[in-house]
């Protein structure tokens, strides 16, 4: 029963993950698919350019409630063991997501809902990381890859368990791949400062 509980829960994450909300409004707003729209990525930050601010708000809001719910109903079903699962396959969900040919978002929004419901002390550096550098600058992306680097430093200064730093590195980390084409054209200063809507 444990082992169906555990494999539930990673299916339920995993779907989850694969709903994107950002196709979803997008398509009901334009009518167009968000993946053929500035970076293709099923994320907020292309929703803003698609249809604005406003809906992308929506969408990122959307977006961390399915990455607590993911960890809730993980841990409701399989304890600490499936809140884990949660927190891992609403994110792989959200990047490969089965109902979008596996081309989704990047995996910030949902994996910071996950991050909240697992471990607060631990989402909270990653959010103030996130905020700054986009207050400052403008720059979404930067936001993003400051507050994967932040949680990569802070699960070192929690006490956390081991097996959930692993999976916080785990994840950090594939967030700041999906992010690659980011960091090289911040590198390069050709980044855009993302959070408009497009005329």
């Amino acid at each position: 029963m444990e082992l169906l509980n555990s494999l539930l829960a990673v299916l339920i994450a995993y779907l989850l993950g694969s709903v994107s909300f950002a196709y979803i409004i997008t398509k009901m707003k334009t009518g167009k698919d968000i993946r053929t729209i500035g970076s293709g990525s099923a994320g907020t930050t292309n929703t803003a350019r698609a249809v604005g601010k406003k809906l992308a708000m929506v969408v990122m809001a959307l977006d961390i409630l399915k990455g607590v719910a993911a960890v809730l109903i993980g841990q409701w079903l399989a304890g600490d063991t499936g809140g884990l699962l949660g927190f891992v396959f609403v994110i792989v969900g959200h990047m490969f997501p089965v109902f979008l040919e596996f081309h989704g978002g990047k995996g910030v929004a949902c994996g910071a809902g996950a991050c909240l419901a697992l471990s607060p002390m631990v989402f909270i550096p990653a959010l103030i990381a996130f905020i700054l550098p986009i207050a400052l600058t403008g720059y979404v992306s930067l936001g993003s890859i400051m507050a994967c680097l932040a949680l990569i430093v802070t699960v070192f200064v929690v006490p956390e368990p081991t097996l959930l730093r692993v999976l916080y590195l785990l994840m950090a980390c594939a967030v700041l791949f999906m992010h690659r084409a980011n960091i090289k054209r911040l590198l390069n200063g050709t980044e855009s400062k993302t959070f408009y809507k497009n005329k």
